[in-house]
């Protein structure tokens, strides 16, 4: 069979295109994927910024220098969070003395009355950040609930759990990295 050569024109045009598609390409690579983030992100660096609204409304600024801090990022409509949260309502309350606070952030709720309403099912203690937008989520490199990060009373992350957590695994991991911690970072489990 017979076969036409692209000319000179159609070559410079797939090779053009070809640039094109490359630095398309490319530029996706430069945005953060926090699905692919390590499970240890973040640990031994300063936490992010964590401030925003309620889930009713109010403004909220959490200060890492006040206290030690578990962070639990969860969903109204996930699963395990659903099944761990009376869990987490009796560490929250049961590391309360010893100056462990604990701090809610809701993320991939698009209706903020399913948020309120799993925090009254549950009675849940503690207050929690709404983030509606994701920014506080992806700040943290958290990519699906529920997930905890431990921040020393330093301001730096000590600890990190992505997944279900039994109340057993997370007190171990708060006693390791908070309970009797002196503010150092040592990494995760």
């Amino acid at each position: 069979m017979f076969r036409r050569r692209p000319g000179r024109t159609g070559r410079r045009r797939i090779d053009g295109a070809l640039v094109v598609i490359a630095v398309l390409l490319a530029g996706c690579s430069l945005q953060p994927d926090v699905s692919q983030a390590a499970p240890n992100g973040r640990v031994g660096t300063a936490a992010p910024r964590l401030s925003g609204p309620t889930l009713d409304g109010t403004a909220l600024t959490v200060d890492f220098q006040q206290s030690k801090t578990v962070l639990v990022f969860w969903a109204a409509w996930c699963g395990p969070c659903r099944q761990e949260q009376p869990g987490l309502n009796t560490l929250a309350a049961g590391y309360a003395a010893q100056g462990i606070r604990f701090y809610g952030v809701d993320m991939l709720d698009h209706d903020r009355a399913l948020a309120r309403a799993f925090v009254a099912e549950f009675k849940v203690s503690y207050p929690s950040l709404y983030d509606e937008s994701g920014s506080l989520t992806a700040a943290y490199e958290v990519d699906s609930p529920p997930a905890f990060v431990l921040v020393d009373q330093h301001g730096v992350v000590v600890g990190r759990y992505p997944g279900e957590a039994s109340p057993a695994q997370l007190a171990k991991l708060i006693d390791q990295k908070l309970a009797t911690s002196s503010g150092a970072a040592t990494g995760s489990p």
